[in-house]
């Protein structure tokens, strides 16, 4: 399967010029880091790194057909959004968009359609990403497109779902969206804890090998929050009016959920 990325160039601080506003890249980096297997993705145990990622074979770098940057400062308005994006996207099966001016993203659908997607992904891993509006606006393009589409919040709340096979295959293919776990127990230990399908910033795997010789008896979701906590989740803590929560504790809630539905078929 082939993806097509698009997110903001890097932000360079500095006075933001007037009716701009500016995106930042730090999640879209981490996803992408953790897709190609970047060493620097998790450094959570320093010195004492086993390389536990090696076992799993996740650089996916041949199947990222290109990324595409755009710039991190950007009128509030934009008159003209087909100028931010390539004249031709290249051939894929998936676009992610991730942290893109609304203007630039509903222009996205058709360009999509044109190099052959048959979906469409954009995480939310800030309440200001995308607005209500714009996210049942570009429902309504691709709709009309035949094309899927999915606004996981966050990235890491993606299921499976028979109304977007594409992107399901895109879930199985690259093994992220909402993690799964396999645990195994033997006296009241952890012995093992091997992922299914992780978070797509990759925290799933640094929990996983956290858990491993972690007494039943313990505090789990203490070890689940720490280890999460400590990757660590950059998710926002603005409070998000549509949870009623902010997306970081959505994502925790996410992760305590899925250790605990491991160790009840462990049991």
């Amino acid at each position: 399967m082939k993806i097509f990325i698009i997110h903001p160039e890097k932000w360079i601080p500095k006075e933001v010029a007037p009716f701009c506003t500016v995106f930042d890249d730090t999640y879209a980096k981490k996803v992408i880091k953790h897709l190609t297997d970047n060493a620097s993705v998790c450094t959570g145990c320093g010195d004492n790194c086993i390389n536990c990622r090696n076992a799993y074979h996740i650089n996916f770098s041949k199947d990222i057909i290109g990324v595409h940057k755009i710039p991190a400062e950007l009128l509030y308005y934009i008159d003209d959004p087909e100028k931010y994006l390539p004249k031709k996207l290249p051939s894929h099966d998936l676009l992610s968009a991730i942290n893109i001016h609304e203007d630039i993203l509903l222009a996205l659908p058709k360009a999509a359609k044109k190099a052959g997607a048959k979906g469409i992904i954009v995480p939310i891993e800030h309440p200001d990403w995308l607005t209500r509006w714009a996210r049942n606006k570009v429902k309504q393009i691709c709709a009309g497109l035949k094309l899927e589409c999915a606004f996981p919040k966050p990235f890491c709340s993606l299921k499976k779902n028979k109304a977007h096979p594409h992107i399901d295959k895109f879930i199985d293919y690259f093994h992220i969206g909402r993690p799964k776990l396999e645990i195994k127990v033997k006296d009241n230990v952890i012995k093992k804890a091997r992922v299914i399908r992780s978070a797509p910033c990759g925290t799933t795997y640094y929990v996983a090998h956290k858990l491993i010789g972690k007494r039943l008896d313990e505090n789990i979701d203490a070890v689940v929050a720490k280890y999460w906590h400590s990757y660590p989740c950059i998710a926002s803590m603005k409070m998000d009016p549509e949870l009623g929560d902010t997306i970081l504790h959505k994502g925790g809630y996410i992760h305590y959920d899925i250790v605990h539905e491991a160790l009840k078929k462990a049991r």
